[in-house]
């Protein structure tokens, strides 16, 4: 017989949200290793561009025509590119308002890479925003969402919007820089990151260490190391 206390328990667990929750993780793992796969061809066939290594990546979801495949069908063919950086218009719609001026302190701490990713392009338009975000969310809820690695080129991006740091964000701006570092395929990230963008890598350790002074001179020379910019 089941215990009152376990029926209780029942009475509270939202099956609909779980089932949700264990969705989203497959799809989520189903386009990791998609991805991975599509980073290690690109790596084996030495594509001679980051631009070139990012396509592969953002176009791992789509399938070769098959010898039954009608080519009047194309047409009608409505595939977003990337998946990702679009998610899903109805859950899109839901958290995110189609507002140039969107108030970044009213979005939601994402959850997964995903949510991050639908709200990071969202911002696009803005860096002060896209900045903002990244210290909204913070170094150790973007440690756990990046553990394995950070996706889509974010890096790059992230530099270019964090050259606007100001005095009072470099604690959480260095934590950042230093949570990035322990991602597992940190040493891919930096591979593949254009000239433009370790420019901008430069510009950042620069400014943080115009900032800073001499009290953090020291963590800075060694991110600096980590992310081979000097």
């Amino acid at each position: 017989m089941m215990s009152s206390k376990g029926s209780h328990d029942d009475d509270h667990l939202d099956f609909a949200k779980i089932e949700k929750e264990v969705q989203n993780a497959v799809v989520y793992d189903e386009k990791y290793w998609r991805e991975n796969d599509a980073k290690i061809r690109a790596v084996e066939q030495r594509v001679p561009t980051y631009d070139d290594f990012r396509e592969m990546v953002l176009a791992a979801h789509l399938k070769p025509l098959q010898k039954g495949d009608r080519i009047s069908d194309i047409g009608r063919f409505t595939q977003v590119w990337n998946q990702l950086a679009i998610g899903q218009k109805s859950n899109n719609d839901m958290q995110i308002k189609n507002n140039d001026d969107l108030d970044v302190n009213g979005l939601q701490i994402p959850s997964s890479g995903q949510e991050f990713a639908r709200t990071w392009k969202h911002l696009s338009k803005v860096k002060e925003d896209q900045k903002n975000y990244l210290l909204i969310v913070g170094p150790e809820r973007l440690g756990s969402l990046f553990r394995t690695e950070i996706t889509d080129g974010l890096l790059g991006e992230f530099f270019d919007c964090l050259r606007s740091v100001k005095e009072s964000e470099t604690d959480v701006v260095i934590e950042l820089l230093d949570v990035f570092t322990k991602t597992r395929r940190f040493s891919l990230s930096l591979a593949f990151l254009s000239k433009k963008e370790k420019s901008n890598g430069s510009e950042l350790f620069q400014k943080l260490k115009s900032l800073c002074g001499s009290e953090k001179a020291e963590k800075l020379k060694e991110l600096e190391k980590m992310y081979k910019l000097c």
